[in-house]
């Protein structure tokens, strides 16, 4: 008896042992299918990630021939209208040459000027496009640039016989940007407002307001009434030459626009152009604080 019970207990115990090393196996070849299983999910996410990567960089680079595209049609269109600009002024120079009257030599003087101006218009875009000077930031505060520059358009605004009238809600409005460039951008709208019309009231609003690409920024609308833009005109303002000839002299803005618009995105802000009811309405916008990853973005 004693053999049998040892025998019996022997045998339980071998079952035991045998039970307990199936199942440390099958829970090992649990445990290696588990990390198999998730180096095979993390290797799919992987590739999920790749693959949206990729298709990210695919849809960048399809913006970008876009834009470029784009850039590049607007540029041939401005070539051909320059081109075709230039050759009419020349045509009328040498009609006028054949002509006699103590106008003739005004009218020449005047599209000589117009000239020189459209000239000048071709330099500062080229040197905007080169990226040859880039802005210098500073902090400024507004009001006290556009006062001083208020006091030369007065002188202007008098020969075409145009009152300027600032609107302004605050005492103070700071924003960093270069002293330079607010100058240039803003004078030449103002100027060319002024020579499209006369006897009007040239009205200046400005107000400071969240937008949502720029963030914090200031809005600056330059409103007259008086002469308005053809639907044609408006339509290729920002990347044509537009000319005007009024009394046989030309009052256009010329290329105004289209070097407007490239200061405001080199200062990260942007332009619009619109006619109103009664006359024509210039909108420009600027970020008040840059963040310096955007001073040298091209928007």
């Amino acid at each position: 008896m004693p053999l049998i019970w040892a025998a019996l207990v022997a045998g339980i115990f071998m079952a035991g042992l045998t039970s307990l090393l199936a199942l440390n196996q099958s829970q090992m070849e649990v445990a290696e299918s588990n990390k198999s299983h998730s180096r095979t999910k993390r290797q799919v996410q992987e590739q999920q990630l790749k693959l949206d990567r990729l298709e990210y960089d695919g849809k960048k680079a399809s913006e970008l021939r876009r834009i470029v595209l784009n850039s590049t049609q607007e540029k041939d269109h401005s070539l051909r209208n320059m081109a075709a600009a230039l050759d009419h002024a020349m045509d009328e120079i040498v009609n006028l040459t054949r002509e006699e009257g103590d106008d003739t030599m005004l009218v020449i003087r005047t599209r000589a000027e117009g000239m020189k101006r459209y000239a000048a218009d071709l330099q500062a875009l080229a040197q905007l496009q080169l990226r040859s000077e880039l802005p210098n930031y500073q902090e400024l505060d507004f009001l006290s640039e556009l006062n001083q520059l208020m006091d030369g358009w007065g002188q202007l605004g008098k020969i075409r016989k145009v009152k300027l009238k600032l609107d302004n809600p605050e005492d103070q409005m700071p924003i960093v940007s270069d002293p330079n460039w607010l100058k240039n951008l803003l004078s030449r709208i103002v100027q060319s407002l002024i020579r499209m019309n006369e006897n009007s009231t040239l009205n200046i609003r400005l107000i400071g307001y969240l937008d949502a690409a720029l963030g914090d920024s200031l809005r600056i609308s330059f409103t007259i009434d008086g002469r308005q833009f053809k639907p044609d005109q408006l339509k290729h303002i920002m990347t044509e030459y537009i000319s005007i000839i009024e009394h046989g002299q030309e009052v256009g803005p010329g290329l105004t626009y289209v070097v407007t618009r490239r200061l405001a995105q080199m200062l990260n802000g942007y332009v619009e152009v619109n006619n109103t009811g009664n006359g024509v309405d210039v909108l420009v916008v600027l970020p008040r604080n840059p963040q310096p990853q955007e001073k040298e973005v091209y928007r």
